[in-house]
């Protein structure tokens, strides 16, 4: 437990924060004083949760409290994805969410919960909402979209096709993705990668969910940033339809690849995050 710059700001590790069968799920708590909503941040595929905290101390300073958590089997989370070790979007959907929204509910009372997912976290987020798997006042999805290869242009398009068969491959020749050496951080689960690698071919989410519906009660944002190849402005806004959401497209000035990079710059989104929330009448104004 740690106490930050002498505005109330408490910071406590989590050991386990959500029961995910044979794995564990370590965060971190930002709680301060006097919140005017709570934030649970959802991070990329591939990326520690220690990498969100330039964010998360930013949300904190303007009243929220953050849970932090890891994906499963990802940076402080054990084991590693493995013959041994596998799961897929519904594990996410079904266990890892809930019970990430549930220990939020506990520990922060009832100020507005949203949810907030970078990329594979807005995959999920996304799912989990129209399947009303989770109970949140909001979505974010930040630097996410729909990931069908369709939603990319020229050259782009194939090469993502190429990349999502090159992951499904090597899923099935591993029991798992080498994913260092595919830009995709540590080794990747294969039923998540299979799956991920079906949305990208195909375009359906039949495969995981039956059902999608939009839940017109819950407002959602999709955020995309000029230059992210990772999230083109076209899968954003097939995102942000699918949600029935709101879609905006933000100018890039600071250094590094936009699609994570916005995590380490953090005024501009949580600015705008921060405008929506209170013009949608989730949470009241600083």
């Amino acid at each position: 437990m740690e106490w930050h710059d002498g505005v109330g700001l408490k910071v406590q590790s989590i050991p386990e924060a959500a029961n995910f069968p044979s794995c564990t799920v370590p965060a971190e708590l930002y709680e301060v004083d006097t919140a005017r909503a709570a934030v649970l941040l959802v991070p990329a595929i591939g990326t520690p949760a220690s990498y969100y905290r330039p964010f998360a101390k930013a949300c904190a300073d303007h009243g929220y409290h953050v849970l932090l958590p890891e994906l499963p089997g990802n940076g402080a989370s054990l084991p590693r994805p493995s013959w041994r070790f596998d799961y897929g979007y519904r594990e996410l959907v079904d266990d890892y969410l809930p019970g990430l929204v549930e220990e939020m509910r506990s520990r922060c009372g009832d100020v507005p919960l949203i949810l907030i997912g970078h990329s594979l976290g807005a995959h999920a987020g996304m799912l989990a909402t129209l399947q009303n798997r989770i109970s949140v006042e909001a979505l974010v999805t930040v630097a996410g979209g729909h990931i069908h290869y369709r939603n990319w242009v020229g050259k782009g398009s194939g090469r993502v096709r190429m990349f999502a068969w090159l992951v499904a491959g090597l899923s099935y020749a591993f029991g798992r993705v080498p994913g260092r050496y595919l830009g995709l951080g540590g080794p990747q689960a294969r039923t998540l990668m299979r799956e991920w690698s079906r949305i990208i071919r195909g375009g359906s989410f039949s495969h995981i969910a039956r059902q999608l519906e939009r839940t017109a009660a819950i407002p959602a944002l999709c955020i995309g940033y000029e230059g992210d190849f990772m999230a083109p402005s076209k899968s954003v806004a097939s995102l942000a339809h699918m949600l029935g959401g709101d879609m905006e497209w933000v100018p890039v000035d600071w250094s590094g690849n936009p699609h994570s990079s916005w995590a380490r710059y953090p005024a501009r989104t949580l600015e705008l995050v921060d405008d929506w929330l209170v013009a949608h009448n989730v949470m009241p104004a600083a």
